[in-house]
């Protein structure tokens, strides 16, 4: 199992832990999930409880870095319910970092102000 792979289907399991169907990842055993807003998220869940979708991403030592990453964390973690019983809350964004990408993903997450939004989990996978 690829690195990446292996990383999605950790945050797949962490989703499924907490009560979250897994509708889409980028894992064996499910279908890719469909870009949002130009970009692609690694795993979309769907919480029946509380009728709200989640969202993560995986990022590495080096993809954390990247361009592309701080833009998917930017626009992913600011997305909301557009209707039903939940229309208008932001949904949980999760970012799976392995262990030597957790210090960096902090200060991203920080960068971004993401924290604030008081949505995003960082997890290690």
């Amino acid at each position: 199992m690829v690195a990446t792979e292996k990383m999605v289907k950790n945050l797949t399991e962490n989703f499924k832990k907490d009560g979250v169907q897994v509708l889409q990842a980028n894992c064996s055993g499910f279908d890719n999930p469909a870009p949002i807003q130009g970009f692609e998220p690694d795993v979309v869940g769907w919480n029946p409880e509380k009728l709200l979708y989640h969202i993560g991403i995986v990022a590495d030592s080096q993809t954390i870095s990247s361009d592309l990453t701080k833009q998917k964390i930017s626009t992913l973690s600011k997305l909301m319910m557009g209707k039903g019983p939940s229309e208008g809350e932001r949904l949980p964004f999760f970012i799976g970092v392995t262990e030597d990408a957790s210090n960096i993903a902090d200060k991203k997450l920080e960068e971004t102000d993401v924290v604030s939004q008081g949505n995003t989990v960082k997890i290690i996978v």
